[in-house]
């Protein structure tokens, strides 16, 4: 039988993965690249084969880039628990992966996602909660159950928290994908990926310059 090893790492596993300078490096270079593409991308536009090749590399790297950049906020986290005293590879891990995201994100109302989710899983709560009581013939309480966990009640339900979720978190929501949309538009994204890529090929050279020391 086939064995992947990896499916059946623990997330300390994965975590320990990343405690090296190689791998960590190598990870800031690509993720970097995935950004600084719409450089090339602008750059090569006039050139008929290579303008449409970066074209294609860009598209792709949206989408790729969505889950490269939940993996460098990932490698973010793990370099700030394990080095403290390499702020600023964590700050641009997490930058990079924060820009990658919002790539994607940004083109979703983000507000009207998040309240709509809320709504489901709130009903389906309520729901299960409820379940327990229908068809129980209990004075108001079956009454009651029986009605919220029919159709029409559920939908009554769903339509009151996502009210109540649109209102309340679409602001908060809205103001982090405006700072997303800043960090995703093309010349904010490129700076990250190029300061991604200088900060990467010194962790090759010389990481004790970025408050790298011997991972424990």
């Amino acid at each position: 039988m086939l064995q992947i090893p990896f499916l059946d790492w623990t997330l300390a596993d994965i975590m320990l993965f990343f405690q090296d300078d190689w791998i960590l490096a190598w990870t800031l270079i690509l993720s970097g690249g995935l950004l600084a593409v719409w450089l090339l991308e602008n750059i090569t536009d006039p050139i008929p084969l290579l303008g449409t090749i970066f074209d294609g590399l860009v598209a792709i790297g949206t989408y790729l880039g969505f889950f490269v950049g939940i993996l460098d906020i990932f490698v973010g986290y793990v370099v700030w628990t394990a080095q403290p005293g390499a702020t600023i590879v964590a700050a641009v891990l997490i930058l990079m992966g924060f820009s990658l995201v919002m790539r994607v994100l940004s083109k979703f109302p983000l507000a009207l996602v998040f309240a709509l989710a809320i709504a489901v899983f709130g009903a389906a709560t309520i729901y299960g909660f409820l379940h327990p009581y229908i068809g129980s013939g209990l004075p108001v309480i079956g009454d009651i159950a029986d009605f919220l966990t029919s159709g029409k009640g559920l939908l009554v339900i769903g339509f009151i928290i996502f009210c109540v979720a649109y209102v309340v978190g679409g602001l908060i929501i809205k103001l982090i994908q405006l700072i997303g949309k800043i960090f995703a538009s093309v010349p904010v994204s490129v700076l990250v990926g190029l300061a991604a890529i200088g900060v990467g090929v010194i962790v090759l050279l010389n990481p004790s310059l970025l408050g790298l020391v011997a991972w424990t």
